[in-house]
């Protein structure tokens, strides 16, 4: 008897349960009220990806000419490791319709858990995206792009799987007609994964080899509230080393943070927490997590470009 079919009962509940999840939330949002002074958000004031809360690159670029910086720490370092990564970016708009990216992931030893993993720099990752501003417009949106994640240097070993990762990707998504600030999307992208020079371990249900995922959700955007939705199925069969098949489902919500918490600083601040569920050979995993992230544009910073006043 194929060994799979021992595992399938179990599977049922975790699928079915996530099944409903995604039904539940996308009826709440289709029930959610109108966003603040009835008018969508301002194209900075939007969601955008933020690793490990949302990862879906929404056919979006930063305006022609304009550099964000971008500081995300991991909150829940403080409880689960003995150290916390603090990955800082710069993204930046090249023009109306190219976008590049880079990130390099610090860690930082923080003494509120056993173990002396040190301080440095775990891995880098970079990435372009090209937005179509004709192609299905109107009533769609898209762009393609490729992102790449490197490890580097002498990490903690749970911190990478010591593969360096090439994923291009192409987001095509939709806003409702009848939702305002509703968008959904659909986005296939592969995980090119190659072994590095640095060493790493799996986690449970991480793929072992490249694969194929098949993703979709949507952003229901009231700011200063957020609400996220990514749901997909991710397979090595195709191009992969083996034959391992899993389903995945994460529910997000990101909060615009008001000035007076963050002592009247420039720029955006976001906080943001989701808890995603992935069904695969090794059973039902469950991963939450927390970030908040700031975003500066340099612009501003330095003095330049127009200065409108920060929403309170």
């Amino acid at each position: 008897m194929n060994p799979s079919m021992h595992r399938s009962p179990r599977r049922r509940p975790a699928i079915s349960f996530c099944l409903a999840l995604l039904s539940l939330l996308t009826a709440r949002a289709q029930e959610a009220g109108p966003a603040i002074g009835n008018k969508p958000p301002p194209d900075d004031r939007v969601m955008h990806k933020v690793s490990g809360i949302f990862d879906t690159d929404l056919p979006k670029t930063e305006r022609k000419g304009s550099i964000r910086f971008i500081i995300h720490p991991h909150l829940g370092d403080f409880t689960r490791r003995s150290y916390v990564r603090i990955p800082l970016g710069i993204r930046w708009g090249v023009n109306d319709h190219v976008e590049v990216t880079a990130t390099v992931e610090p860690y930082f030893q923080h003494g509120l858990k056993s173990g002396t993993p040190g301080n440095g720099i775990g891995d880098v990752e970079f990435g372009g995206k090209y937005a179509f501003r004709k192609w299905l417009q109107p009533d769609y949106d898209v762009s393609a792009g490729l992102n790449v994640r490197l490890p580097v240097g002498a990490p903690p070993i749970d911190m990478t799987d010591g593969f360096n990762h090439y994923s291009p990707y192409v987001v095509v998504s939709h806003k409702s007609p009848r939702i305002l600030g509703l968008t959904y999307f659909a986005s296939p992208r592969i995980d090119f994964m190659e072994k590095s020079s640095v060493a790493g371990s799996f986690r449970k249900n991480d793929t072992h080899s490249s694969s194929l995922i098949l993703g979709g959700g949507f952003v229901l955007d009231r700011y200063p509230y957020h609400y996220t939705l990514e749901a997909g199925y991710q397979t090595t069969s195709l191009i992969g080393k083996d034959n391992k098949q899993f389903f995945y489902v994460r529910p997000g919500f990101a909060w615009d943070l008001p000035r007076k918490l963050t002592f009247n600083s420039k720029g955006r601040w976001l906080f943001g927490i989701s808890m995603k569920f992935t069904e695969g050979p090794d059973g039902l995993r469950i991963d939450t997590g927390g970030k908040i992230r700031g975003e500066f544009s340099l612009k501003r910073l330095f003095g330049g470009g127009n200065r409108e006043t920060p929403p309170k």
